[in-house]
C-alpha cells in the first residue's frame, strides 16, 4: 500500500493529476447525459451545454495525457519544452471554451432558453458549484509554488469549470425568487465570464516564458 501511495500519490503534481482524472470522468458523464437529453427532447439548451462540457473534457483529457507523456521524458529541458507547448495549447482550448460558453449564454439571453432546476436539486447544484470553486481556489493555493505549466493549465481549466457552475447556480436561485431578469442577468454574467476565459487563454498563449531547467527540475521534485 505504501509503495502504491508513493508511486501514484506521493507527489503533489501526481495527486493533482489524479483528482483531475476523477473530475474528467464526472464532466464526461454530465456532457454525455446532456447530449442524450438534448437529442431526445430536441433542446438546444441541453445540446449547447453538452458541447461545452465535451470540449472541457477534451481539453482536460489532452492535458492529462501530455502530463503522463512528460513524466516519461528524462531530460528536464525537453520535458519542460513539452510542458510549455501544452500550456500554450491549453490557452487555445480555453479560448474555445470561452467561445462555446458564450454561445450558450447568448442563446439564454436572446431566446430565454434554459433549464431551471427545482426542489432539493437546486441545493445540490449550488453545493456542487461552490465545491468546484473551493477546490479550484484550494488547488491554486496549494500548488502555488509548483513551476509546472501543465499543472497551471489544469488549474485554469478547473477555474473555468467552477465559474460556469456559479453562473448556473445564480440563474437557478434568481428564478426561484421569481426575479423577472433572472435569465438576462445570468446570461450577461456568463458572457462576461466567457470574455474572461478568452483573455486567460490569450494570456496563456503569449505570456509564459521558459524558465531555467534547474528551476523546473526543483519544481517537479517538490512534494
Amino acid at each position: 500500500m505504501r509503495s502504491v501511495w508513493d508511486r501514484y500519490l506521493g507527489n503533489k503534481q501526481d495527486r493533482t493529476a489524479m483528482i483531475n482524472v476523477a473530475s474528467l470522468v464526472i464532466n464526461a458523464l454530465i456532457g454525455i447525459g446532456k447530449l442524450i437529453l438534448g437529442l431526445y427532447l430536441l433542446s438546444g439548451w441541453f445540446i449547447t451545454n453538452a458541447v461545452y462540457y465535451l470540449i472541457l473534457c477534451v481539453a482536460k483529457g489532452q492535458v492529462l495525457h501530455q502530463y503522463k507523456v512528460a513524466k516519461g521524458i528524462a531530460s528536464p529541458r525537453n520535458r519542460y519544452s513539452l510542458e510549455l507547448a501544452v500550456y500554450k495549447r491549453g490557452g487555445l482550448l480555453l479560448c474555445l471554451l470561452g467561445v462555446s460558453y458564450s454561445i450558450v449564454c447568448l442563446r439564454m439571453y436572446l431566446i430565454g432558453d434554459a433549464f431551471i432546476y427545482s426542489g432539493i436539486i437546486v441545493y445540490i447544484v449550488a453545493a456542487v458549484a461552490f465545491t468546484k470553486l473551493a477546490f479550484a481556489i484550494q488547488g491554486t493555493w496549494a500548488n502555488r509554488q509548483l513551476h509546472n505549466p501543465i499543472i497551471s493549465t489544469l488549474k485554469m481549466i478547473n477555474f473555468t469549470d467552477a465559474m460556469v457552475s456559479i453562473v448556473v447556480t445564480q440563474a437557478t436561485l434568481l428564478t426561484m425568487q421569481a426575479s423577472p431578469l433572472a435569465l438576462k442577468t445570468s446570461s450577461l454574467f456568463g458572457m462576461g465570464c466567457s470574455v474572461l476565459f478568452c483573455l486567460m487563454g490569450v494570456w496563456m498563449m503569449f505570456h509564459k516564458t521558459k524558465q531555467s531547467s534547474m528551476e523546473q527540475e526543483n519544481g517537479n521534485d517538490e512534494k
